[in-house]
């Protein structure tokens, strides 16, 4: 941290020196201008050409000791920032790679190769952060969520195994959007340009969003894995009778609407109301679950419908989780 003091200059304008070491490390020289963007009893200054450029890096796979490693770090520049991504193939074997680069593409949103020469990959990010503003990406993945625990209290009540699979996939689209909202957040957080762009009107609110867009992501992992086991289960028995399961799922789906209600809506109401709930909802998980120790099953049978069971209830865990960060972005800031 540094002091700096303010200067009288004109008898009407104050003037305040910047770091040199900002300065140069920002690419600004005489005469260039800067955003100067009053936030909350701060002043922020950002050069005034935040976008001046595409941010590019290279990658060689030589480098890399493994497609996943590869994968993982594509992943990373991606969420980072950069809007070119050059994968030079210096290995001698690089087709695994290569298919690498194609899986893990399906996993990012606005991410086109737009050069596959051989020898060499260019990847570029085609994004506009007007068009995708973070609200509206944390609406649509809370829409895919909501669609995801409706269908299965009724692939539950139906027995319908084509529409429990048809839930799985679903997962990938809010893994997607989950990629996009943590690369939006990074940057909203770095420039307060790209920050109101996003819709983003306070900078602190960047933070809640990053720890409930994670719960989002955690519903649908749970989401998935209960369907899967589901399916499991189906295989064992023919007809598994999970009405209870389904009821309590229904209880969760009401919890967790209440919730994302809240986050939007900053209310704290249904904050109280959902914590209320989820008391209930545990004390319906404990009695189903000591129903299961005490039922004389398949042992399979039974650990599959415990872990469904306890998936439910981690549901309701994070949409607390939730609630907590709507409770907290709801308060005036002293």
């Amino acid at each position: 941290m540094e002091t700096r003091k303010l200067y009288l200059t004109g008898g009407s304008t104050y003037v305040v020196s910047l770091p040199k070491k900002w300065v140069k490390k920002s690419g600004l020289s005489r005469g260039d201008s800067v955003v100067v963007t009053e936030r909350e009893g701060s002043i922020i200054i950002e050069a005034g050409m935040v976008e001046r450029g595409p941010k590019e890096i290279t990658v060689n796979v030589s480098a890399v000791p493994s497609v996943g490693a590869l994968e993982r770090l594509i992943i990373a520049y991606y969420l980072v920032g950069y809007d070119t991504i050059n994968i030079k193939l210096d290995r001698e074997n690089h087709l695994d790679y290569k298919e690498g680069i194609r899986k893990t593409l399906n996993f990012l949103i606005g991410v086109e190769i737009v050069e596959d020469i051989g020898d060499s990959i260019t990847m570029e990010i085609l994004l506009d952060h007007k068009r995708m503003p973070t609200i509206q990406v944390l609406k649509r993945m809370h829409m895919i969520n909501k669609s995801m625990l409706s269908d299965m209290v009724r692939a539950f009540d139906e027995g319908n195994l084509d529409l429990a699979r048809d839930i799985i996939l679903r997962e990938r689209e809010i893994d997607r959007l989950y990629f996009l909202v943590v690369r939006q957040l990074k940057s909203a957080v770095r420039y307060q340009q790209v920050s109101e762009k996003l819709g983003i009107t306070h900078q602190r609110d960047s933070l809640g969003y990053r720890i409930a867009i994670k719960s989002f992501e955690r519903i649908a992992d749970h989401l998935e894995r209960i369907l899967q086991n589901y399916i499991r289960l189906a295989e064992l028995e023919k007809k598994p009778d999970v009405s209870e399961f389904s009821r309590l799922a229904a209880r969760v789906l009401d919890v967790y609407n209440n919730a994302v209600s809240a986050l939007f809506h900053c209310d704290q109401k249904l904050v109280d109301k959902v914590f209320t709930e989820v008391k209930e909802i545990e004390k319906q998980h404990l009695r189903l679950s000591n129903q299961l120790f005490k039922q004389k099953k398949n042992v399979q049978s039974s650990l599959i419908q415990k872990t469904i069971l306890d998936s439910i209830s981690r549901i309701a865990g994070y949409s607390t989780d939730i609630a907590e960060i709507a409770i907290n972005m709801s308060v005036a800031v002293p």
